[in-house]
C-alpha cells in the first residue's frame, strides 16, 4: 500500500524510492519541540504507518541542529496561565499528548534512522532514543537537560532507559552532562560515530542497502515481536510469535523469500541505494 505524504511546515520531506528522509527545518528555535514539529512529525508517522513500499525513516535536523528540545517559549506562556479548580492543568495535558509522539516514533514499522549532527537535548535525545539506529557526528551533542531548567524528562524516561539502560539514564538526568558524538557511542546511545561526511555517507548507504534486502512486511512484524516480547509471559509470548511466523511463511513475502533462495536469485523486494 502506498499512501500520499501529509503537508507539513518545520518538516522537510523527501522520498527517495523506499526511503523517507525526513529534515526537521526550522532555525528560529534551533529545531525545538514546538507543537508545529510535534503535530509534522506525528501527521507524518500515521501516514507512512500501514505504507510497506517504505522501509526506512531517515530522521535528521537542518542548520547544524538535531533537536534542541522543549520549546520554552510556549512552555513560559501556559506557566503563566491559571488552572480553574477542578480543570486538568494544560501543562499536564501538552506533555501527555506530547508524550504520544514517541510511544508513535517507537512503534513506527519503518525501520528508524536518527542522523544526529548538532544538538539532541531533551526531547531531542529523547527522539533518539526511539530511532533503531542512531548515527552521531563530531558536531552531535546529547543531553538530559531538564533538570538544569527545574523540569523533569517525563515521557521520554522509557525510551531513554530501554536505550541506554538505568545507570547511564540516572547519571545523565541527574547531571544534565554533555556528551559528544564519540561519548554517545561508547556507551550505546549511538550505533555509529562517523567523524566526516564521507564516513557518514558510508554508513547511511551501508544501512540503508541493508535494509533493502530485508522483506519490508518481515522488518515490521519483527519490530513489533522485538517491541513486545518483553511485555508478557514467555509461554504466552510461544503462542504470539509462532503465529506470527505462520502468517509470516504463508504469507507472499514469505514464498517468494524462500523460492528466490532456492532459486539462487535476489527476492523481488530487493532494492539498493
Amino acid at each position: 500500500m502506498s499512501g500520499s505524504l501529509p503537508a507539513t511546515t518545520v518538516v522537510q520531506l523527501e522520498r527517495q524510492g523506499s526511503r523517507l528522509y525526513a529534515t526537521i527545518n526550522d532555525p528560529a528555535t534551533r529545531n525545538a519541540m514546538t507543537r508545529a514539529l510535534t503535530d509534522d512529525l506525528r501527521a507524518i508517522l500515521r501516514a507512512v504507518e500501514n505504507d510497506r513500499s517504505l522501509r526506512a525513516l531517515v530522521l535528521q535536523g537542518a542548520n547544524g541542529a538535531f533537536c534542541a528540545g522543549a520549546d520554552l517559549k510556549g512552555a513560559s506562556r501556559q506557566q503563566g496561565e491559571a488552572v480553574d479548580a477542578g480543570a486538568e492543568d494544560p501543562l499536564e495535558a501538552s506533555n501527555r499528548e506530547g508524550g504520544l509522539l514517541y510511544a508513535e516514533l517507537n512503534e513506527c514499522p519503518l525501520t528508524v534512522i536518527a542522523v544526529v549532527d548538532g544538538p539532541a537535548f531533551g526531547g531531542g535525545f529523547g527522539m533518539a532514543c526511539c530511532a533503531d539506529i542512531v548515527i552521531a557526528t563530531p558536531r552531535a551533542r546529547f543531553a538530559l537537560s531538564e533538570t538544569g531548567l527545574g523540569i523533569v524528562p517525563a515521557q521520554i524516561a522509557p525510551f531513554v532507559i530501554n536505550r541506554i539502560g538505568p545507570r547511564h539514564a540516572r547519571r545523565l538526568g541527574l547531571t544534565g552532562a554533555r556528551l559528544n558524538g564519540e561519548q554517545a557511542a561508547a556507551i550505546g546511545l549511538a550505533d555509529f560515530y562517523c567523524p566526516d561526511e564521507a564516513s557518514l555517507r558510508q554508513t547511511l548507504a551501508s544501512l540503508l542497502n541493508d535494509i533493502g534486502r530485508c522483506a519490508p512486511g518481515a522488518n515490521a512484524e519483527t519490530k513489533r515481536l522485538l517491541r513486545i516480547c518483553h511485555t508478557m509471559p514467555l509461554e504466552e509470548y510461544r503462542t504470539v510469535a509462532a503465529k506470527s511466523f505462520a502468517a509470516c511463511a504463508r504469507g507472499p513475502e514469505g514464498v517468494e523469500g524462500v523460492r528466490a533462495f532456492a532459486e539462487k536469485r535476489p527476492a523481488a523486494w530487493v532494492e539498493t541505494v
